[in-house]
């Protein structure tokens, strides 16, 4: 075989190749992230974040996936304002100054053909940590991913140690995904 046969050989082999690796837009209307932390020492205030964004490649055949997202941290919502603005506020997300929370994979734990976790890291406030979300459910079908993972943050460790210990140091996060083929 000739290198010019072998190359268009190679060539036409790549695509299909390749077509296992899907690529997914997260759907920021049926997205979304939830919170819990400590309050006052006895409650719990729970919230979430209405805006979320990225993408998700996956491919359950590798096992393989990488995702990216964005969390508008203004976009957060108690169901009480006065405590919404106090979070966006300085001693908070600083929301003006630092508008988005990321979190960018760098592994994705595949058991039995299932993803079970994901690690990765976290920016929050100009400072990122790595971060693992334990998936508790992943389906993939009719050209939508739909997942459910929770993980947990330290907030001291984001320079948000504002009104510690009020407000606990231990941050539950739970993410509701959607994600919708491209």
């Amino acid at each position: 075989m000739t290198a010019s046969r072998a190359a268009i050989l190679l060539a036409a082999l790549l695509p299909v190749a390749g077509q296992a690796q899907t690529s997914y837009r997260i759907d920021s209307a049926r997205t979304h992230a939830e919170f819990e932390v400590e309050h006052l020492g006895v409650l719990r205030a729970q919230g979430r974040f209405e805006s979320v964004t990225g993408s998700l490649q996956y491919d359950a055949t590798a096992p393989a996936g990488a995702i990216d997202l964005a969390i508008h941290v203004a976009s957060v919502a108690t169901g009480w304002d006065s405590r919404d603005q106090f979070l966006r506020g300085t001693t908070m997300f600083d929301a003006a100054r630092f508008p988005r929370m990321t979190f960018v994979s760098k592994r994705f734990q595949f058991e039995n053909g299932r993803v079970v976790r994901v690690d990765g890291d976290l920016t929050l406030r100009d400072v990122t940590r790595p971060v693992t979300f334990v998936v508790l459910a992943m389906q993939c079908e009719q050209g939508a991913c739909r997942a459910v993972a929770t993980g947990a943050i330290r907030r001291r460790e984001f320079a948000m140690d504002n009104w510690w210990p009020l407000i606990g140091d231990a941050v539950d996060l739970r993410l509701h995904v959607v994600a919708v083929k491209e």
